[in-house]
């Protein structure tokens, strides 16, 4: 009975084989438990094409399909079937499909057969060892699993060796890496002055009473006035922008009538996303004692004056700025078993913002000074007189500095 079944359909599909049929034309098929391979025939009948299956092209399929689309017809039993087919012009070859596990072989053994070549790929801008740590880390995803790249920092060029055609994605993505970062030039002030100095800058700040909401600040005049006694106060860290005016002459003008001290006049040339750090002082020798036994060694700590920052170039022609600034010194001397100890004061400033191309900002966080007429308690309760100030400019090249 399932024989009549497949036999009656075949001898329909042979007698409407010679209708023309179109791509819109729909097909009915009813076939139970019959060989895929006479499903496959009855379907090329249909469309007047001729059918080559392979080795493996087996099985039996069930099925009921009512006014069709021919090419989704022939879609259903392949995949059922899990075939595939490849069309060249009237012939139909059909073959079985191959698992995940058998692709992945059957491409790695395609692989193995491919022969490596090698190019010499010279760097004008990137880093020729470090697009090789990044570009071997990517092996089997981007280099082949037989492929290697060298890095030669003689010439600072790329011995890559694969085949051909991870080698033409290869040179690709070395073009798109070797390109020119971004120069960015940092010029700070680093100062001690005090408020009434300090106006003269055109900024006003110390510690601003809380009397109201949190606002934006101004970047014209940041006000927050150091003799407020009555309400509470608000201390740490303060920004202000400032328009761009020719400070460095300004500051000298208020050294040279000693209302300013200019402390530090450091000045950074770094590219995107590259550290860059200055530090001037000296390193403090300390003895430490290592274990029961009492054995000592000495160990070195900072008191330097230092700057550390780390650019990021934005596409709109911004930076954001990760800054470290620190003055630290060598403070008072405390009793240490049978000898003294020197302390190290320090004042230092950890922060990231994101500043427009020649634009100036002032940083304060850090005090200077012991007794005065404006003392206020903050950052460990210490008295303090005058603030140090960081007056820091960013641009994105040498010319675009006009200090």
């Amino acid at each position: 009975m399932k024989g009549c079944h497949w036999l009656g359909f075949a001898l329909w599909g042979l007698a409407v084989a010679v209708v023309p049929a179109q791509d819109n034309q729909t097909i009915s098929l009813e076939f139970q438990d019959a060989p895929v391979t006479v499903i496959l025939q009855a379907l090329a009948d249909y469309r007047q094409l001729n059918l080559i299956t392979a080795a493996g092209v087996d099985g039996n399929l069930t099925l009921r399909l009512d006014n069709v689309p021919w090419p989704q017809a022939l879609a259903l039993v392949l995949r059922m079937g899990n075939l595939s087919m490849t069309r060249e012009g009237s012939v139909i070859m059909v073959s079985a499909e191959l698992d995940a596990q058998e692709k992945q072989q059957h491409q790695q053994t395609l692989a193995l057969q491919q022969p490596l070549h090698s190019v010499t790929l010279a760097l004008k801008n990137a880093d020729a060892a470090e697009i090789a740590e990044s570009l071997n880390a990517q092996r089997g995803a981007l280099l082949g699993e037989r492929g290697s790249v060298v890095a030669d920092k003689r010439t600072n060029a790329l011995l890559i060796r694969d085949t051909a055609p991870v080698l033409a994605l290869l040179k690709k993505r070395v073009a798109e890496m070797d390109i020119p970062l971004a120069q960015v030039q940092l010029a700070s002030y680093i100062v001690t002055i005090n408020s009434e100095n300090l106006h003269e800058l055109g900024v006003r700040w110390g510690l601003a009473a809380d009397e109201r909401p949190a606002q934006p600040l101004r970047l014209d005049n940041f006000n927050v006035g150091l003799t407020q006694q009555k309400s509470t106060l608000s201390a740490g860290f303060h920004l202000a922008r400032l328009s761009g005016r020719l400070l460095n002459l300004e500051l000298t003008a208020l050294e040279q009538e000693n209302r300013v001290e200019i402390i530090a006049n450091p000045r950074l040339l770094t590219a995107h996303m590259q550290t860059a750090s200055i530090k001037q002082g000296t390193e403090i020798p300390y003895e430490v004692s290592s274990g029961a036994s009492g054995a000592t060694s000495v160990e070195f700590k900072e008191a330097v004056l230092g700057m550390e920052v780390t650019p990021r170039v934005l596409p709109d022609g911004r930076i954001t700025l990760t800054l470290y600034i620190s003055q630290n010194m060598p403070g008072r001397s405390v009793s240490r078993g049978e000898g003294e100890a020197l302390t190290i004061d320090k004042q230092e400033i950890k922060t990231q913002i994101t500043v427009k191309d020649g634009e100036t900002i002032v940083l304060g966080g850090g005090f200077n000074g012991l007794t005065g007429r404006q003392k206020t308690k903050c950052l460990g309760s210490a008295m303090f007189r005058h603030w140090d100030h960081y007056l820091n400019r960013a641009a994105s090249s040498i010319k675009g500095a006009n200090w």
